[in-house]
Formats: C-alpha cells, structure tokens, sequence
C-alpha cells in the first residue's frame, strides 16, 4: 500500500511518524480565542488554517467546542461536525501531517471539533455531544449538521441522536472505524490477567462499552429499537489494513490486529483495522462504502488502513466528501456488495493466553501436531529481553521482530516452525508481559456464544467442545462481575468460577445458577491437559429479573474479604460461617485453576479470620472463594511484590 501512494504523501507520512513522536511527548501550550465557557466545556475560535500553529493539537484535558474559521461562499453548504474517538479529544483531526482543517476550509465547509472526554465511554460522551450540537446548530444559526466520527464518536453520535433525542440536529453521520457491535479487544482488556493493557493498547477507562457482549447485550437493544431510530443516516467506512499503519501508533494497531485475527475479526469476517473488526463498523441498517476482506488470491486495497490512519485528510477526504449532500436513499448499501459477515454464534480459539505481571516465567504447551507457532507478546519495556526454553532447559533459537510503540512500551513477535511437542517456557526481564500463542494446528475449544442476556433468575448454560484431539481436558470457566449496566466499573468485582463436566464425544458443560445480581460479566473459558491448553474469552450481561424466584431468598449472602489488598506476603482474610457443615475457602488463579484449599468445616457460626502467606505466589489477580453447604460467595486478591 505505501508504494500506492504519491510521492508527495510518503514524504509526509514519514515526517508525519517522526513529529507526531515528538508531540505525544509533550503538552503544547496555544492561545485561542475564549468565546465562552459553559458548565461542562469551553468554546474556541480556531483562526484561519494557514494562522493556526504547527504545534497546535488542541486539548489533552478539557472538554470543548473548536469552531473553524468561516470560508467565504459557505452558507449553502453543510457544517461539519468532528466527533473524535476513545484515546484523544479531538488531537487526531490537527495530528502533525492531517490537514482536515485545512482541507475541509478550502472545499468552503464551516466546521466545528468536538472534545468531549478521553475514554469514559460512549454515555457519557453522547451526552455531552447533545449539548455540544445545540450550541454548534445556534453557533451558525443551521437546522442540522453532517458529523464526521472517528472509532467510538460513532456511538456517541447514535447516543446523542437517539438516547438524547438530538436526531433532529443530524442530517447523517460518516463513521470511521466504528465498533458498533464492539471489539474483542475491548474483550480481551476486560479480562483479570490482561487488564493492564487497556492503557497499554489506548482503550481508555471506556472498554467496558466496547466490548461485544455489552453492545449486543445492552447498547444494540437499546439503540437499534429506540423510536427515532433513523439507520439510513448513517454511513460506515470500515478498514482492515492494521498492520500497515504509518504513525507512531502502528506498532500497537499491528499486535492488537493479530489478537483480533485470532478472536473473530480476521480475514473471514473482513479483516480488521487494529481495533475495529470490519464485521462491526457497519451499524445496523447502515451503509457500509468500503468492502472488506482479504484472502490469499485478492485484496482489497480501497479499505487498507489501520484505526489511526483513517482518521487523515490524504486517506479520507476524497472518499467521505461525496456523502456530505445528496440522498441517503440513493447511497450504497450492504446489499450492493456482500455484507458485513458477523462473528459466529460458536466462537473458536486456537490459542492459549498468559500473562504475568512479575516478570516470572511463564509455559505454553505445544503438542505434536501443532505445526507453526505464532507468539505475539505485549509488554511495557522496549528494550525488555526474552528467552525461550524447552522442558529440558535448552534456549531456542527465534528471531524476535520487535516494534517500538507507545507509551514507552512495545510488542514483539515471534515464530516457531514446527517446534518439537512439549511445554516451553518464556522469561523475560520485563515487569509486565501477556502474550497470545496461537497454533497453526491441533486441538480447538469451541464455545457456544449464541445467548448474551440474561434475567438475574435464570441458569446460565455453558457448553464447550474440544476437536481435533482426543485426549481429556480439565474446562474452567471465570466469570467476573465487572461493570454495571452503563458500563460503570464495581469497585469489588464478585467473580463465579467453576468446572465444566466432560460429556461423550468431547464436549463440556456447566450451569451457573439463577440469581446473579445484576451487571455485566467478562467470561473466561480454560481448557488444559498435558499436551495443550486454549482460551476462548467472552461475556455476558444480567438485568434484574421481572419476577423475585421465592427460592432464592433461601440462600443468605456470604461474608468474604481479605485485608491489606492487594497483598504483598501475608493477609488476613476475614470469613463468615453461616451454617455448620461443610465449609471450604478456595484460591484461584485468573485461569480458573485452584492453588491452595483450606478446609475450615470445623469453625463455628460466626465471623473468622485467617492468616495466610501468598509470598510464593506470583504476581497477578487471584479469587477467593467461600463454599459454606450451598451457599458461596467470592471476593477478588490482587497478589503484588
């Protein structure tokens, strides 16, 4: 793609990467005009494009309005509105080598620029984008806007029109990169061993609404059946070019594409752009402009962009400038190409996950028909070191191709051919690594994904199968209360963790019981034997049950905590026993896996407490189960060093 485009271009690409490196670095100061300040944002008056400094990038804390200088001959044309994403407020748009400004200012379009906040989601921006788009509509005295949306601005922007009744304002939307049936990124951050890549990857403190399970458990519903829901204002341009991105967020674009690739957004469903799995950038009943995919034998090259680069002038302007007018009905639809093909219902995992957050050694087992080892590792310290070893201590040789990302972190790859069978291990001086290792061949869990939403009384049914192998495995299942229902973080997460039962023909199942109170739960699935282990995260959402099931008010909430945490060597964990019997205390790891029991059966009604060392454990989230008769509750450890 970088050969495809004009001289010109590749020249400021490149000056683009080295500049853009240097003003992620620093907070630049400007001088605007104050044309007034409102309760919950300030509002600017940019001045003419050739007038605005180089080093201006707008905000890096305050939510505003920038308005864009007025072209002569613009009154009968549309005023444009760009609504930014998660990671930035509005810095994409002025991005050394992005001159929209500019190029919106020549075509004699008045503009505005949206800052709303950095990463709390689409709620709370689609909020306050409705107030913003009643004071840009009385700014230039217009009926309604065309917005311009960047990766979450487009679900702010849906919000804002159907949630805050603010369609009226909006002639359409142009979205670009859109997660509107979310992300298995966001998936994947939400999880308690990979949680500390949300800052890591960008995401920002909003992932909980960009997960798939939210947004097709909660937000979809929500949005989609609203009574002014209007989808032909809304055309989606989708992308699926993440490992050939051009800015100083390339590298990180390029490791979260491949763990997208190995969790329903690869070539299959469209590719993906490093965040945005082409299935979800279309909303819908929208109209998807760009066709995805990509195989072997062709490539669409019209859509080959990363989630940063399509937010720039030379890669956008051209194509979303024709849609500013004209009539939504007379737009390309998914009809005129082969739709956006959706992630399956049973989702599929050729991989293992792991992840420590002490720099210890970590395993991964490869089994004797695994065929091509891909390992993709994310971690903090550019210059961080790794060795590979087998069961036998022997280092392997690799060749690890290392990015320099964000943040002061980085992300390396590395490619075994056909390793002998075996368990490997992988150490590091990095205080913080995960890595996805994904096999070409060899055993695949699959995980049936076809119900998203629950009431609090019903069972949650949990089935999985293993192919490809015939060899028993040990299935667990995490699920971890971590959000309520606008995707507002629990401050203690209840977490269930549980065993599946091995049936005939290599399938799993388990039931998780009615009552679970309402929220919306990440879901780990962990099957491991001794010559593989697989991974497949998901989620799911609880709302409060229409009817109180009478049975439930017999089982009495559990007492559990534990004191200091996190923990560093030892802690005191307080308990109560509510009924004398059978009473068990089981710490387990993020995986599902148990680590230590302690019997306490013998311990009267009432509250205890124990003391217990965890020094010899590693770093990392651990669950604290209390099983008292039929009665359990959990609590969540952080273990630290």
């Amino acid at each position: 793609m970088f050969n495809m485009l004009p001289t010109l271009y590749q020249n400021k690409i490149v000056m683009k990467s080295l500049v853009f490196t240097l003003f992620t670095l620093l907070l630049v100061a400007f001088s605007l005009n104050n044309i007034q300040a409102q309760n919950n944002y300030t509002e600017y008056q940019l001045p003419h494009p050739d007038q605005l400094s180089p080093l201006f990038v707008g905000s890096l804390t305050e939510s505003a309005i920038y308005y864009g200088k007025t072209p002569s001959f613009s009154s009968n044309k549309p005023v444009l509105v760009f609504v930014h994403g998660f990671i930035d407020l509005a810095n994409l748009w002025f991005a050394p080598g992005n001159d929209m400004y500019e190029r919106a200012y020549d075509s004699r379009y008045r503009t505005a620029y949206v800052a709303m906040t950095r990463g709390e989601g689409m709620w709370t921006n689609g909020a306050l984008l409705a107030e913003m788009l009643e004071d840009i509509t009385d700014h230039y005295n217009v009926k309604d806007v065309v917005i311009v949306a960047h990766s979450n601005g487009g679900k702010a922007s849906e919000v804002a029109m159907f949630y805050e009744n603010k369609s009226h304002l909006v002639d359409r939307v142009i979205s670009l990169g859109t997660p509107f049936k979310g992300t298995g990124v966001a998936d994947l951050a939400e999880t308690p061993a990979f949680n500390w890549l949300v800052d890591f990857i960008g995401l920002g403190g909003g992932t909980s609404t960009s997960t798939t399970y939210y947004m097709e458990g909660i937000a979809r519903p929500i949005l989609d059946n609203e009574p002014d829901n209007e989808v032909k204002k809304f055309i989606n341009f989708g992308a699926w070019g993440y490992n050939d991105g051009t800015t100083i967020a390339a590298p990180i674009m390029a490791v979260s594409g491949e763990l997208l690739n190995n969790m329903g957004g690869g070539p299959s469903t469209g590719g993906n752009d490093g965040v945005t799995p082409y299935y979800s950038s279309t909303r819908p009943g929208g109209s998807p402009q760009w066709p995805g995919y990509c195989a072997w034998w062709w490539c669409n090259e019209e859509s080959e962009y990363d989630h940063m680069d399509i937010t720039f002038d030379y890669v956008v302007w051209n194509e979303i400038k024709p849609y500013f007018t004209g009539n939504l009905n007379y737009f390309k639809t998914a009809n005129d190409f082969e739709s956006p093909v959706a992630r399956g219902e049973m989702l599929k995992s050729n991989f293992e996950l792991i992840s420590t957050m002490d720099g210890d050694e970590e395993m991964f087992t490869v089994s004797e028909d695994a065929g091509k080892v891909n390992i993709s590792l994310m971690h903090r310290d550019e210059g961080s070191q790794f060795i590979i070893a087998n069961s036998n201590a022997e280092q392997i040789d690799f060749n690890l191709q290392r990015n320099k990302g964000i943040n002061k972190g980085a992300n390396s790859s590395v490619i075994l051919d056909n390793p002998a069978a075996g368990k490997y291990s992988i150490a590091t001086d990095a205080d913080h690594f995960a890595a996805m290792v994904s096999y070409e061949k060899g055993a695949t869990l699959l995980f049936d994904n076809s119900k998203i939403a629950y009431e609090s009384g019903e069972a949650i049914q949990l089935n999985a199968e293993i192919k490809n192998v015939k060899e028993k495995a040990t299935v667990t299942a995490v699920a971890i209360r971590k959000n309520n229902l606008k995707g507002i973080a629990f401050q203690n997460n209840d977490a269930i963790v549980l065993e599946l039962e091995a049936l005939p023909n290599g399938k799993y199942e388990a039931i998780i019981p009615g009552g679970l109170k309402e929220g919306v739960y990440n879901l780990t699935i962990n099957a491991e034997a001794d010559n593989f282990r697989r991974t497949i995260v998901s989620g799911f959402v609880v709302k409060a049950a229409k009817e109180i099931n009478n049975e439930l008010l017999e089982v009495k909430e559990l007492s559990l905590k534990n004191f200091p945490n996190p923990v560093i060597d030892n802690t005191t964990i307080q308990f109560e026993i509510i009924k004398k019997g059978d009473a068990y205390l089981y710490l387990y790891d993020s995986y599902g896996r148990i680590v230590r029991t302690e019997n306490v059966s013998e311990f009267e009604v009432g509250t205890h407490q124990l003391e217990w060392n965890m020094d010899a454990l590693s770093n990392g989230n651990y669950f604290l189960e209390l099983q008292n008769g039929k009665n359990k509750t959990t609590t969540n450890i952080i273990k630290l060093k």
